[in-house]
């Protein structure tokens, strides 16, 4: 009863120091005396239950059952809600966690005690204690809540006590309380909490904690790519259309061994007067092995399958390096076909289910990146025969993709459907219809920037296909993709850059390099580009200051076919104009005053981090121990050779018991000792070490250097007749099996 009392004043002290600290980095410690209360009464029970046997695991039971059938009664939706509130408030959004303070530091309280309890049981030691205490310190170290750390003064007390209890078990509390506090109240006043800064330390410690919450609590707003930014939205957002004025101001340097297209944005639903994206509420961390299979059909890296993808050359992959030269959007500029990202720096990258790629801020001037990817796009030769070929192969994938991206607003006249097939008349597959509409559309229409503004009750592309027939990317891109949707093609529209190479493979992408053009989904291949844009002489010479300052070396991977060239637009006698009615009420709802911001995240990723951090942190923790219980490690922590020898005596001793040649409890050492070597299964004999160990227990005798590398030598010569498996469980054994249950003299 007095150990059990023992153990549970400083599980107490160790859980109400956690607890307070934590709510202390929360601003919850107006709830600090109910987590007081309720920490008395989990510990009260625990210690009472831990007096029998019987009553630990009635107690066990009684909890484990107590909190499945609480999580099955709506305890999960309220898990979810704390840490909801919990990751806003490290985001800076502070007012949704006091709606849920009670309960906050109700579970805080009640995992703490039981966790707190569980490591102040016999054979625990001191390390797991001090371990938990100093991973406190760290989170109140990167929550940036120095003022919290006196309240983890109890925790820390109560650590340094089981730390002392572990090696002298004699001790009462009452000798060792002093001497912690003492210990405790001097490590608190030489803490510097204000006015004292190392600033290479602070940056440090800034770099690491700015890393972890990009990689595992980004949910901030992030600012999307848009032409907008290079004049592309004349009438705002809101609306596509109007006379637009690009700029030639840097962008980025691309290394590229052919034309590709750089996509910031994708848009999926169109509503009369512009795309928005419904698709990318949730983020996902792009190097997270938990979401591998989402990246993957994100951007078909298993398309096309098997051979079709494997032999074809079209599918070769090749490698593309950016540099900015300006600020920009959050979103990172990459092929659509993307298999491989390494970003420079700081970045640490995301995606989203509409396929666009991003980093947790925006892009700043010389940020770098490099992307591997088949660079494909519609007329490369031999395409729609590779297409047709993988129409007959499975894609799960394409019932859903037809569902979200082939919807088209109600108001969209008949005579726009009439031009889609007119368009694509006589095409009789899949690629050659999208590929007549992007020749239908190149030829008959012209390109200019200088376009009258949009009327705004009526139709985008109606306007565009029926009256005016001129505009811009933005104008031949809506186009193509509602075209594309009218002939039962899944289609979506895409916003970003083109960079075209000079003869060194770099390509200086200004704000006049800004475009915007077509996707089309073929089921079994994916998604493939489409620029239905006339073809314009987009390649501009690279400033002699922009180039890079070494030779770079060439670029050996194969590349594709040569395109062939773009038919040149042949403008034709425009028909007269059809009358164009007011555009009826879409069902789509109306725009958000800003469009170009992401949606709101319908199931943002809460503590995605938790499915790493704290494998990983088991992993450590089993690393050390597993480290502090070798062998050699002890022995030469020994304070004597008594000390030394023992270390030794007890691997050996480990060893046999996972042999299953263990000592019986009517056996002298040396009669043991000779039992074993009479079964010829080493190559060392163990009676001169039996002959010590009677020495040293019964003689009263200390070992010699000489006898501890003899059972130094025991250990080593058995481990060589230990087959893989046998010492993967020897080194369990003495890991994570208290020392007093295979203890030699027992």
């Amino acid at each position: 009863m007095k150990e059990a009392a023992k153990r549970g004043i400083i599980s107490y002290m160790m859980a109400l120091g956690l607890t307070l600290a934590l709510l202390g980095c929360l601003d919850m410690l107006h709830c600090g005396w109910m987590a007081a209360a309720v920490l008395a009464g989990i510990t009260l029970a625990l210690t009472a239950a831990s007096v029998k046997k019987l009553t630990r695991w009635l107690s066990i039971a009684a909890v484990a059952m107590g909190a499945a059938g609480w999580l099955l009664l709506g305890g999960m939706d309220t898990v979810k809600e704390i840490l909801r509130a919990v990751t806003l408030h490290f985001t800076g959004l502070n007012g949704a966690l006091p709606m849920v303070a009670q309960e906050t530091a109700l579970i805080l309280s009640v995992l703490l005690g039981v966790a707190c309890f569980a490591l102040t049981r016999q054979g625990m030691g001191g390390y797991p204690a001090l371990t938990v205490t100093i991973l406190a310190a760290l989170v109140l170290w990167l929550g940036d809540q120095p003022q919290a750390l006196p309240w983890l003064a109890p925790a820390i007390a109560g650590g340094i006590a089981q730390a002392a209890l572990s090696n002298h078990e004699g001790l009462s509390l009452g000798r060792i309380f002093p001497l912690a506090a003492v210990i405790t109240g001097l490590a608190l006043l030489l803490t510097p909490m204000t006015g004292v800064t190392v600033q290479p330390m602070k940056d440090a410690a800034d770099k690491l904690r700015d890393q972890i919450f990009a990689r595992f609590m980004f949910t901030q707003p992030r600012n999307v790519f848009s032409l907008a930014s290079e004049g592309f939205y004349p009438q705002g957002q809101g609306q596509l259309g109007g006379k637009a004025e690009p700029t030639d101001h840097p962008v980025m340097l691309v290394k590229t061994p052919r034309k590709v297209y750089l996509r910031g944005s994708v848009k999926n639903e169109y509503t009369g007067r512009m795309w928005v994206d419904t698709l990318a509420g949730r983020r996902y961390l792009w190097s997270s092995l938990r979401w591998q299979d989402s990246r993957s059909d994100t951007f078909n890296m298993a398309l096309p399958q098997g051979a079709l993808g494997e032999d074809s050359g079209l599918m070769a992959y090749q490698t593309v390096s950016i540099r900015m030269l300006d600020s920009s959007a959050s979103s990172l500029f990459v092929p659509q076909r993307i298999r491989s990202l390494n970003p420079g720096g700081e970045l640490v990258p995301y995606f989203n289910l509409g396929s666009e790629v991003f980093v947790t801020r925006d892009l700043q001037q010389d940020d770098t990146y490099t992307v591997t990817a088949p660079l494909m796009m519609a007329g490369d030769a031999g395409l729609g025969t590779l297409i047709q070929a993988c129409e007959s192969t499975a894609d799960p994938l394409y019932p859903q993709i037809m569902h979200d991206y082939t919807a088209l607003p109600d108001h969209l006249q008949e005579q726009v459907f009439q031009l889609a097939q007119e368009a694509c008349e006589g095409a009789e597959t899949a690629y050659d219809k999208a590929y007549a509409i992007q020749t239908y559309l190149s030829r008959n229409f012209r390109y200019t920037l200088d376009v009258a503004p949009q009327p705004e009750n009526i139709d985008f592309v109606s306007n565009f296909l029926l009256k005016t027939k001129e505009g811009y990317c933005t104008y031949f891109a809506s186009a193509m993709t509602v075209l594309c949707r009218m002939a039962g093609l899944p289609a979506r529209y895409v916003e970003g850059y083109i960079a075209e190479p000079d003869e060194e493979g770099h390509a200086y992408v200004t704000g006049l390099h800004g475009h915007a053009w077509t996707e089309v989904y073929f089921e079994g291949f994916g998604w493939l580009t489409f620029d239905a844009t006339p073809a314009q002489n987009l390649q501009t010479e690279v400033p002699e200051d922009m180039l890079p300052p070494e030779a770079e070396e060439p670029d050996t991977t194969p590349e594709p076919e040569d395109e062939p060239p773009a038919d040149e637009p042949t403008p034709t006698p425009q028909p007269e104009d059809a009358s164009q009615p007011p555009m009826e009420d879409s069902p789509t709802p109306p725009p958000a005053d800003n469009p170009n911001q992401e949606p709101e995240q319908k199931e943002p990723p809460l503590f995605d981090w938790l499915w790493w951090l704290l494998p990983l942190l088991l992993i450590a923790a089993a690393a050390v121990r597993i480290i502090l219980t070798q062998p050699k490690h002890c022995a030469s922590h020994a304070k004597d050779e008594l000390g030394r020898w023992s270390a030794w005596l007890q691997a050996v001793n480990d060893q046999l018991r996972i042999l299953h040649l263990g000592r019986e409890s009517n056996e002298s050492p040396l009669a043991f000792a000779r039992r074993i070597d009479g079964l010829k299964r080493f190559p060392v004999s163990l009676t001169p070490l039996g002959e010590v160990m009677s020495l040293v227990f019964y003689g009263r005798l200390a070992p010699e250097p000489e006898e501890t590398a003899m059972a130094a030598q025991a250990y080593e010569k058995i481990l060589s007749r230990m087959t893989g498996w046998q010492k993967v469980k020897l080194t369990l054994l003495r890991a994570f099996t208290p020392v007093k249950k295979r203890l030699f003299t027992k």
